[in-house]
């Protein structure tokens, strides 16, 4: 295996596993909302993407083309 698949492999493994953290995640954090069944799920859909967007609009390929409304996080942790 080149050294681009094995990269690839393994960036196909963290995503796949971020995927089933951030749905655990964003189920976990809605689930005080006063939604059930169908409008759970549109929640919860909705939730993950604008996740995806967000995390998507800290990369700098992202920044660099400036594409949507990206803007700086300025937030600090702790």
């Amino acid at each position: 295996m080149s050294k681009m698949k094995e990269i690839d492999s393994i960036a196909q493994g963290v995503a796949d596993y971020m995927k089933e953290l951030l749905y655990d995640t964003v189920e976990w954090q809605i689930s005080d909302q006063p939604v059930n069944g169908d409008d759970f799920n549109e929640l919860h859909s909705y939730v993950m993407d604008k996740a995806i967007e967000k995390m998507a609009m800290e990369l700098p390929e992202f920044r660099r083309l400036n594409i949507g409304n990206y803007k700086q996080n300025t937030n600090t942790v702790g």
